[in-house]
């Protein structure tokens, strides 16, 4: 948040609001259907991998109580609210280790396609501006080295015990029956349903006549995506905006234009969210409620 005051107080509100000025009505309804169609995906890749497990969730359910989820894990830092989805589904789950691994491997086929459009960004990124230069300097390298050192050590001395801890929820989350066809498939729809969320920043951007390099714009938020799960923010605020301003000044393009992007995506969120706010409202739990479910 401090981030996002000193970028407002940098650029100005004016600047700011005359950029926001340049899109649409009609083209913020289109971006908004576009975010509920990716997160119809995500509840279907949701169920797929739920049924995998033996919870017997049905397609509307599924929709349902994603969308819920959704809402909470955007008001909660590092979207940890999402595990709410529990919850709703407790009387369904074989066991609880089922349902958080359910969840975890869920958030996992998410994370493996933020890496690999990330990394794919960092080349394109490399290999277009040298972002990442050599340094003569191995003082962080040799600290890194020596946290992995005593990581490693630690991991020896209490393998047993670790062991005997993580041996029930390893096969907890193997008890699934997806194979090499229900993986490709949640793959697939994770992708597809990614490069519709993350492409409307592409559609917003085109909307308001924006001169960037849209395979630049498209990888570099990616990387935005990866460092919004940080839990040091809510729904990105600062974090998205300082990120944008710097993909943008890369281009040479001004900082105005980037914060405007950035706060569209963030007001469309919000309306996108309202489906889960409602069914949560009519429906309500305390986050607290979780511990319920260990």
């Amino acid at each position: 948040m401090i981030l996002f005051c000193l970028l407002i107080y940098k650029v100005g509100w004016e600047d700011t609001l005359e950029s926001i000025k340049k899109v649409s009505i009609a083209h913020l309804l289109v971006a908004i259907v576009i975010f509920w169609i990716a997160f119809y995906l995500k509840s279907v890749r949701w169920k797929i991998i739920s049924n995998s497990f033996g919870i017997p969730l049905h397609s509307y359910q599924a929709l349902k109580i994603f969308f819920i989820g959704l809402f909470l894990a955007n008001i909660t830092p590092g979207k940890l609210g999402d595990f709410g989805r529990l919850f709703y589904i407790k009387d369904q789950l074989p066991n609880q280790k089922v349902g958080w691994s359910s969840l975890i491997m869920d958030r996992i086929f998410d994370l493996i396609c933020l890496v690999f459009f990330s990394l794919i960004a960092l080349f394109y990124y490399q290999i277009n501006f040298k972002i990442l230069k050599p340094s003569s300097n191995y003082s962080s390298a040799l600290l890194l080295g020596i946290v992995l050192v005593v990581l490693l050590f630690v991991l020896f001395v209490f393998r047993k015990k670790i062991k005997k801890y993580i041996k029930p929820w390893w096969e907890a989350f193997n008890s699934h029956t997806l194979g090499v066809k229900g993986v490709l498939s949640a793959l697939s729809i994770t992708c597809f349903s990614m490069v519709l969320i993350y492409g409307v920043f592409n559609y917003i951007a085109w909307s308001m006549s924006i001169p960037i390099n849209h395979i630049g714009l498209f990888l570099g938020v990616f990387i935005l995506g990866l460092l919004t799960l940080l839990p040091i923010t809510v729904l990105g605020i600062g974090v998205r905006e300082t990120s944008l301003v710097i993909i943008f000044q890369l281009y040479g393009l001004p900082s105005q234009d980037a914060i405007a992007l950035s706060l569209i995506i963030f007001l469309l969120q919000l309306v996108s969210f309202i489906p889960g706010a409602i069914w949560f409202y009519l429906s309500p739990i305390q986050l607290s409620q979780l511990r319920d479910l260990e």
